[in-house]
């Protein structure tokens, strides 16, 4: 679930899925309050402007109106923002919907970014397809989530170890779920991913009515992906998901694959160590290191001495043990430096310093504004998410299952975040897990592609989707990292391929890179 950011008040990162995004923040958010009914004569085209004048070529800022509630239109409408990237020549095969996954990550950012840093696109792609990246509703330049930054950076344990910290992790998530229905408004209970699906076949038809979606998602983009292919599986043309989110598990389930997959990502980190000397640990213990940091912040925390209370490099004062887990996962995503992530060299870094007192790398970022990039993770999964603990017996029960297949990061994941940190959220949760619909089965074949070792989305969610819509395609990288496309390797040239000739990889391939 790339892009998550695990609260800071828990302790937390990102995934999304999972990681504080390391992006230059080209677009600013702009906050557009819902609208009445009257304004949805003009939702039926996008409205396109210069993003700004140090752009380059190519880049386009657009906006379109869309319901806020797809079941009632009185409710009024909602502005969603996005970025289109095109190269002077015509785009030979339409567009391509871009989301790189979170909940919570602006696609925008992305997509501009493409112009100005590393390769993240193919050359073919980017020849033949003009790009589009949607803010999803309460993101970016879709009317960002607010909420109280003071309740939000609260210090609260996801893991209550008596009912008095139970009672104060729910006191929590209300506080900090009334201040965001507050300063939001509305658009708090119209956030979830079916709603994302539908304005997508807005913003479809908008662009052209007679071209179908062409779509490529990222993790929690996976789901984007199959929320779409599933309301309109006639609409798809080409699909590929990589970095597989499974929504069809019940909670024990997908508590228990995300925390095993991040554990055996994390040995995978350990064994890497001593093969590089790019590891600042390499020819030590590095497992027994990490061991002994944890015990070192489960007594008193430790300190982050590079943080400060405000700007872009605010974060928490000091580290516990619990943080150090959580904010790990967001850490480990991926073995090498890529356009938005760190890499397993700057985490052997982090440790290090960690075990000579200075935790700063591993610290919880901390919110600094009322429309804080941190917000829309937590806001999206309350409502796409089941959350059915009502007492410590429950979350207990939860944490001691985790612990016994993942003893060393105890169920720390994305998965729990929302599990124990929705307790509590106003909005109702109205896409909760379900079987995928038979529907999907009128798409043509998708392809999907995972990694062996992804600490966010498990390899084992993948299989399972895949065995749920027909005629689908799994790729297997044999390799580490949360997703592919990005690494521009083997992975990455079967993408292209198939989203530009057609080509699909043979049923169970796997690539190394």
């Amino acid at each position: 679930m790339k892009g998550f950011r695990p609260l800071s008040s828990v302790c937390f990162f990102p995934l999304l899925f999972l990681l504080a995004l390391h992006l230059p923040k080209f677009v600013e958010a702009i906050p557009v309050a819902p609208r009445a009914r009257d304004d949805l004569s003009q939702q039926s085209g996008i409205r396109w402007t210069n993003c700004s004048a140090s752009d380059k070529p190519g880049i386009q800022c657009g906006f379109i109106s869309v319901p806020l509630d797809y079941e009632n239109n009185e409710v009024g409408v909602v502005e969603l923002g996005m970025v289109r990237l095109s190269l002077p020549r015509p785009a030979r095969l339409g567009t391509l919907f871009f989301n790189p996954g979170g909940p919570g990550v602006a696609a925008s950012t992305y997509v501009r970014a493409a112009t100005q840093g590393p390769p993240y696109f193919g050359e073919k792609v980017l020849q033949n397809y003009e790009i589009i990246g949607i803010d999803p509703r309460g993101v970016g330049m879709s009317h960002p989530i607010k909420c109280d930054p003071r309740v939000y950076n609260e210090r609260v344990s996801s893991f209550p170890a008596t009912d008095e910290d139970f009672q104060s992790l729910v006191d929590h998530n209300r506080a900090l779920g009334k201040s965001c229905a507050e300063l939001t408004g509305p658009l708090i209970n119209y956030l979830d991913t079916k709603n994302l699906g539908r304005d997508m076949e807005l913003v479809r038809q908008a662009l052209n009515a007679d071209k179908k979606l062409n779509f490529l998602g990222q993790s929690y983009g996976s789901q984007v992906g199959l929320t779409y292919a599933e309301l309109f599986p006639g609409n798809v043309k080409k699909m590929v998901l990589d970095g597989i989110v499974d929504h069809t598990q019940d909670e024990t389930t997908l508590l228990n694959d995300e925390a095993t997959a991040y554990e055996t990502t994390l040995n995978q980190f350990f064994a890497w160590c001593n093969t590089t000397a790019n590891c600042a640990l390499r020819g030590q213990d590095i497992a027994g290191v990490y061991d002994s940091v944890v015990r070192t912040a489960e007594e008193h925390p430790i300190p982050a001495p590079g943080c400060t209370s405000s700007g872009d490099s605010a974060c928490r004062a000091d580290v516990t043990a619990e943080e150090i887990r959580t904010n790990l996962q967001s850490r480990i995503l991926f073995p090498n430096t890529t356009i938005s992530e760190s890499g397993w060299d700057n985490l052997a870094e982090a440790i290090a310093q960690a075990a000579h007192g200075n935790a700063t790398l591993l610290s919880s970022p901390l919110a600094t504004s009322e429309d804080d990039g941190e917000y829309p993770s937590l806001a999206i999964g309350c409502q796409d998410w089941l959350h059915g603990a009502t007492s410590l017996a429950d979350l207990r029960y939860k944490i001691s299952m985790a612990s016994a297949t993942a003893p060393r990061t105890r169920g720390s994941s994305q998965t729990y975040f929302y599990q124990s940190h929705c307790i509590g959220w106003p909005a109702p949760t109205t896409n909760p897990q379900r079987r995928l619909s038979p529907k999907i089965a009128e798409a043509p074949p998708i392809l999907l592609v995972n990694s062996l070792y992804d600490p966010s989305t498990s390899i084992i969610w993948a299989t399972g989707i895949q065995s749920q819509i027909k005629d689908s395609v799994l790729l297997t990288r044999l390799g580490s990292g949360h997703t592919s496309y990005q690494l521009r390797g083997e992975a990455a040239n079967v993408i292209d391929a198939f989203l530009v000739e057609g080509i699909l990889p043979q049923p169970a391939s796997v690539v190394h890179s």
